[in-house]
């Protein structure tokens, strides 16, 4: 078996287990969460269960598994916890995240808002540089430190539930047309909750390390544009800063863990 199937069996065993017992949640979210999990357990068994296919299990059966490990993890999101909150905050203002953010160039805020939304690009961006430039490409692995990654991040949600720093501050950092898009994103596909670690932050640090063996001048553009995603993030007050650092750390425990 696959380790990200394996992987994606044990997060879609997860969710229902901690729905059982997470008090106030909904009765909705509840069978919600198990509809997903659900899904996501026979998306998994149906791949495993498939001849090795390239196009399936390279390119479009862990993405839709990342996603509905991401949709699923949410509705396990019941009150925020506004000490976590607070203490969150206080660290974005020790580092002045907020100072730094109205300093930000309009033509930079444009790049890390594009950087944020382009997380989902970059990550099969990053696959087909790996197949293209690895001497022996191992697009099992790539997917198996991107799920394990994502699918850590994601189970902290119901312990550590917080709301995103935008969503706590009437202060915007920028307007741009491209956030003005990202936004409206957010608010019809997200979870509408914070995720710590950051999930964003995780996936970009993941893919530079991924990619790290490629040609030089392709793999700082990479670990550049995952640093952009990070930046992205918290200077556009969609993470705190604590949230990305986790994220980091998370990505390269588990890279290690793997290699």
């Amino acid at each position: 078996m696959r380790v990200w199937i394996a992987a994606s069996l044990t997060f879609f065993f997860y969710v229902p287990a901690v729905a059982t017992v997470m008090p106030g949640l909904t009765r909705r979210a509840r069978i919600l969460a198990g509809l997903g999990s659900f899904a996501g357990l026979a998306l998994a068994l149906a791949a495993h269960a498939a001849p090795p296919i390239p196009l399936l299990h390279d390119w479009l059966v862990p993405p839709v598994l990342l996603l509905l490990g991401y949709w699923t993890s949410g509705l396990l999101f019941t009150a925020p916890m506004p000490r976590a909150e607070a203490a969150l905050s206080a660290v974005d203002r020790w580092l002045d995240v907020e100072p730094a953010a109205r300093a930000t160039p309009r033509w930079l805020a444009d790049v890390l808002e594009a950087a944020y939304v382009g997380v989902y690009v970059l990550v099969p961006l990053a696959l087909a540089i790996h197949v293209a430039s690895a001497d022996q490409p191992d697009a099992e692995r790539f997917w198996t430190v991107i799920l394990v990654t994502d699918y850590i991040c994601f189970a902290c949600l119901p312990w550590i539930r917080t709301r995103p720093p935008r969503a706590l501050s009437p202060f915007q950092p920028w307007d741009t047309a491209i956030r003005r898009l990202n936004l409206r994103l957010l608010g019809s596909t997200s979870i509408q909750a914070n995720t710590f670690p950051s999930g964003h932050a995780a996936e970009g640090i993941a893919v530079a390390l991924l990619v790290a063996p490629a040609p030089w001048p392709v793999a700082a553009a990479v670990a550049i544009a995952g640093l952009l995603v990070s930046a992205g993030a918290v200077l556009g007050r969609y993470h705190y800063a604590a949230d990305a650092f986790a994220g980091w750390v998370v990505a390269v425990v588990v890279w290690i863990v793997l290699q």
